[in-house]
């Protein structure tokens, strides 16, 4: 199967192109270190990669809940090398758990077949309500949005 582009919210698309694709029926993730992901050191910059790490493990947790959008709760990250511009992060997520409202992922992300960072996280389905006005909250008081 070839790479499809999953970079949908404005927040991913600021990260850059992520792309996804299976492989032996898992998901695989896919992104290119580009310029504007390198520090002054000229490696990419760990907050990238932690990014990185957070969408795919992210993503990983939403199909985990059937496609129902979920929000990080922790993420534990190490970092073992770094990438530098053009290379391509590769990355497999692992579902450890999945409670009926928490999913615990963790992941590898590999350059070249080398593990550079590697990282663990739970994940909260959210519990969407209808939005209410401040006058409808006051009223009902139900101590939550």
């Amino acid at each position: 199967m070839s790479w499809k582009s999953i970079s949908n919210s404005s927040y991913s698309k600021l990260l850059g192109h992520l792309e996804t694709k299976k492989e032996g029926g898992e998901d695989i993730y896919r992104m290119r270190v580009s310029d504007s992901h390198l520090n002054s050191g000229k490696f990419a910059h760990g907050g990238f990669l932690m990014s990185f790490l957070d969408n795919v493990m992210g993503n990983a947790a939403y199909k985990a809940f059937g496609n129902k959008p979920c929000v990080t709760i922790s993420m534990s990250t190490n970092f073992t090398f770094s990438a530098s511009a053009g290379d391509d992060l590769i990355a497999q997520p692992k579902i450890e758990r999945v409670t009926k409202t928490l999913c615990f992922v963790s992941c590898q992300v590999l350059v070249k077949n080398e593990l550079i960072v590697s990282g663990s996280g739970i994940w909260k389905l959210v519990n969407w309500k209808t939005p209410k006005t401040l006058q409808e909250k006051i009223l009902a008081d139900d101590g939550g949005w």
